[in-house]
Formats: structure tokens, C-alpha cells, sequence
């Protein structure tokens, strides 16, 4: 059954429709959003763009041009309707195809900025929700994977210019050897944890395409509840 909700991430004051019967933005697409520095001008790109909540959010922290990309039609019909219901569509354009078709609506070398929140699981694991086929697409590698992400990126990508993605911990080892692959250097990697003596489970990655090596820097960990409370840096930016 269809459940469609209007919500918006932190203070952006963007409107998102979802339908959470399929497929609803969760904490990693706010640490995104909060985490990401678009350009303030030029082309921003979001890749697997879901139902747009990145893309179209960070109309609020860039008068850029955003292109939404996404593969599943039921994705990109909630995030054209969320362009339009925003006043958005002189600025924000949803292309529903596969990411290997990228070519034919944007050059390349001419991205200043992308955005990704990636399928993290490998195809294989997505039995556990095969009754959604939706968010088993959204959630794995079936469509898409790390591989063809990253090419898309450094062929859209201008020198020097930037991605920003979440991801795993797990599979941290294999998205540094990827990136390095196709000339993406990571600049500031920050560990999400839930409390402090967990484990990291999720990662947050600025990097850039460069020939050149890129020194890293590792931020300070963002611990998200201290016993059960929110942290302030947490509060603030599901708050915004």
C-alpha cells in the first residue's frame, strides 16, 4: 500500500515526497547532506539519486545546476514531483536511466560537484528483502555497483573537483582501491559511530579526481547518542 509523507531533512526547507512503502531517506542521507560542501555555482550531480532528498535539499546550499540521476522510475516519479511542488524546475533536472547512459545528458569533465549515497551490499545479500524490490535495489548492487560509480564519477568530474559519498566501514579497503583506480583521492574521511565505544558504521568521504596524491585528513569521530541522548553535534545536524 502506497504511504506517501512530505518530510524534510534539517532546516533545508525543501520538501521531499516519499513513499515509504518502497523506499524513505534514512540518517545516512542527512550525515550526507550535512557533510557535503557543494559548489556554489556551475553543475552538481546526484548518483543514485533515490527519490532526490540529497540532490534536491542541497538547493538550499547551492544556486548550482543539480541533475538527479536514478535508475528506478518509481524513485525518479516521487523526486520530479517533489522538483515541481518546490519551485525547483529552472534548477534541479531528474534523469531516470542507468548510470552507464550518463554521456548523453551531461558531458564530461564539466561536474563541479557529486553527490552519492550508494547501494553498500553486495548483490548476493539482497535476499533479505527480496519482497521490496525497490529497496533491494536501492540497498544493493543489482543495478549498479562501486565499480561503475566511480568511472561515472571520473568522467564527469573536473580536475580538482569533488565526491561526496557514505559508505561502509567494511568495505572501506575496496572504495580507497577503487577510487585510487580511477584518479579519485580521498581529502577528509570522518568515522560515524553510534556511541563511542561501538564500532564505525558508516564512513563519510570528501575526496577529489586529481592525477597528483592528495594528503588525507582524518576527522574526529561523530558520535551520534551519549547513553540515550542525542549528542549536540548529532542534534544539531538532524536538526540543522
Amino acid at each position: 500500500m502506497t504511504k506517501i509523507s512530505k518530510d524534510i531533512i534539517a532546516n533545508s526547507g525543501i520538501t521531499i515526497n516519499q513513499d515509504k512503502s518502497l523506499y524513505s531517506f534514512n540518517l545516512d542521507t542527512i550525515l550526507l547532506y550535512d557533510f557535503a560542501k557543494p559548489s556554489k555555482k556551475g553543475t552538481v550531480v546526484d548518483l543514485c539519486s533515490g527519490n532526490g532528498a540529497i540532490g534536491l535539499s542541497l538547493a538550499a546550499k547551492t544556486s548550482a545546476r543539480i541533475f538527479l540521476v536514478e535508475i528506478q522510475q518509481k524513485l525518479a516519479d516521487l523526486a520530479q514531483t517533489s522538483i515541481v511542488e518546490n519551485n525547483l524546475s529552472e534548477q534541479v533536472t531528474e534523469i531516470n536511466d542507468d548510470l552507464k547512459n550518463i554521456q548523453k545528458y551531461i558531458d564530461h569533465d564539466t561536474v563541479d560537484t557529486i553527490v552519492c549515497n550508494p547501494p553498500y551490499f553486495l548483490k548476493e545479500q539482497a535476499t533479505k528483502i527480496k519482497d521490496n524490490e525497490v529497496l533491494a535495489i536501492a540497498r544493493h548492487e543489482i543495478m549498479t555497483n562501486l565499480d561503475t560509480i566511480l568511472k561515472v564519477s571520473k568522467i564527469l568530474l573536473k580536475e580538482n573537483s569533488h565526491l561526496f559519498m557514505v559508505y561502509r566501514p567494511e568495505r572501506l579497503t575496496e572504495l580507497l582501491s577503487k577510487m585510487n583506480e580511477n584518479m579519485i583521492q580521498p581529502k577528509r574521511i570522518r568515522f560515524v559511530r553510534s556511541r563511542s565505544d561501538t564500532n564505525s558504521n558508516l564512513i563519510l568521504i570528501d575526496a577529489i579526481k586529481t592525477v597528483k596524491t592528495a594528503s588525507v585528513q582524518i576527522l574526529p569521530d561523530l558520535v551520534m547518542y551519549s547513553g540515550d541522548e542525542l549528542t549536540n553535534e548529532a542534534r544539531k545536524i538532524i536538526n540543522g
